[in-house]
């Protein structure tokens, strides 16, 4: 019988790093595909160096995946420009997706964010919502959508709000109530393990949000 194997894009962010950890615990084989050398020394993690802008001479990765992960995201200052930023946002996500469907992937989950409209006049939540949209389209068995609010974790690249947030963020959660629970903050880990819940849990595409990710105690 074949091993359940899973691959995840963007596996030295906060959340992807944490989806590969999870996995390699469960005992479950997982590919990390990143721009830079990991050196994991788990024995059921495959890390895999890519250059995004050539994501299809990387396609044999992708055969014999059940689970495909996507956790790329960056912002604009580390982008440099809004064009940069859709880069890494959308046409890196879109294609990590058409690769994964080539090669006969079921089952697909993204992070995207809470409010996420490609409509918005906000160029971040419009981004969020745009590559949902491409992505929505496409011919998974199983499209598992994630919009978390900020997400609570330790950052190699500390960002102004994420510090605030990172102190505040149970002060924060007390005050988002009822239909505004799901703008609450929430961890990279308990995030990581409800995407892992939801892979595949339900075919089409489904929206989770902050109720959905969190388990008693966890967050």
């Amino acid at each position: 019988m074949t091993a359940h194997r899973s691959l995840v894009v963007g596996s030295t962010g906060l959340v992807g790093e944490e989806v590969v950890n999870e996995l390699a615990s469960k005992g479950m084989p997982v590919k990390a595909l990143s721009r830079i050398d990991l050196n994991s020394p788990n024995p059921l993690v495959e890390n895999i160096k890519v250059n995004f802008d050539c994501l299809h001479e990387y396609k044999e990765h992708f055969k014999e995946v059940s689970d495909v992960y996507i956790c790329l995201g960056t912002t604009i200052s580390k982008a440099g420009s809004e064009e940069a930023f859709e880069k890494v946002d959308i046409d890196y996500c879109l294609e990590t997706a058409k690769q994964a469907l080539n090669a006969g992937v079921k089952n697909l989950s993204l992070i995207t964010s809470v409010g996420a409209d490609s409509s918005s006049s906000n160029f971040y939540i419009r981004t969020k919502g745009i590559i949902e949209n491409k992505i929505s389209e496409l011919d998974f068995q199983s499209i598992s959508i994630h919009r978390p609010g900020l997400l609570i974790g330790a950052r190699k690249e500390m960002r102004l709000a994420e510090f605030v947030g990172q102190k505040l963020h149970p002060l924060i959660n007390l005050f988002l109530l009822g239909n505004l629970s799901k703008f609450r903050c929430i961890k990279a880990k308990v995030l990581a393990r409800a995407m892992i819940k939801y892979s595949g849990l339900e075919q089409g595409t489904h929206y989770y949000f902050y109720n959905d990710f969190i388990e008693k105690g966890s967050n």
